[in-house]
């Protein structure tokens, strides 16, 4: 029986000490978070992305995105939402002083100068380059504001074009937001390589922050037969 009774109090102290173990292995999720901040402020830099959107029938999207501050980027892809079939290859390339975008499956195009965003019918004021870039990267650059309430959940290994990276998974709740991000953050360079929310995912296979690029990048030239559309007024 005492033999029992001492199994029983050095499996207790055994497990107990565990527990704080790995309680005291938790990283900090706000340290994490500033460090996503600092890595995110940039003023150039390219992402690719693979997503799939829940709601109706599921969808995918595959799409490159770079971005020169203060007004060149270029879009380009298969891009939902911009009223194409599935599968509808898109670009939207600002050079500075005119925003083009071409669909491809028509072989047609308009054009626009950025300084007309603003006054352009429907939402093209979206599509301006200080809001494309703000769409891109307000919640990995703000990541450091999000430490109220984050979550983290554990460490996973990711596999992202052929490589296994080890990851934080937390979740995060923007101010003022009603939506609940999860991430897969690079424990060695806090990039974030996954991002998951209410149904849909995104997949960065490609983060390039602050390197330089080529101009050739961010200019526009209408293929042969491309037809240009006019704008309504």
């Amino acid at each position: 029986m005492r033999c029992l009774l001492r199994g029983a109090i050095v499996a207790f102290l055994f497990g107990a000490i565990l527990a704080g173990v790995r309680a005291q292995a938790q990283p900090d999720v706000a340290e994490i978070l500033k460090k996503v901040s600092a890595t995110y402020k940039v003023d150039r830099y390219e992402l690719e992305v693979h997503a799939t959107v829940s709601g109706g029938e599921p969808a995918t999207s595959h799409a490159q995105f770079a971005f020169e501050a203060p007004s060149k980027y270029r879009m380009q892809g298969t891009l939902l939402g911009m009223g194409l079939p599935q599968g509808g290859d898109m670009q939207i390339v600002a050079d500075g002083t005119t925003l083009w975008m071409y669909a491809q499956a028509m072989n047609q195009y308009v054009s626009i100068p950025l300084s007309e965003l603003a006054r352009a019918p429907g939402d093209l004021g979206d599509a301006a380059p200080a809001a494309m870039d703000h769409f891109m990267m307000w919640r990995y650059r703000g990541a450091a504001d999000f430490a109220d309430g984050p979550k983290f959940l554990r460490e996973e290994t990711l596999e992202v074009a052929g490589a296994k990276i080890p990851c934080f998974v937390l979740t995060v709740k923007p101010p003022r937001s009603s939506l609940v991000y999860t991430w897969w953050i690079d424990k060695t360079r806090f990039r974030i390589l996954r991002e998951d929310d209410a149904g849909n995912s995104a997949l960065f296979t490609t983060i390039r922050l602050g390197e330089p690029m080529a101009d050739e990048r961010f200019k526009f030239t209408p293929p042969p037969g491309a037809r240009e559309l006019e704008l309504d007024k």
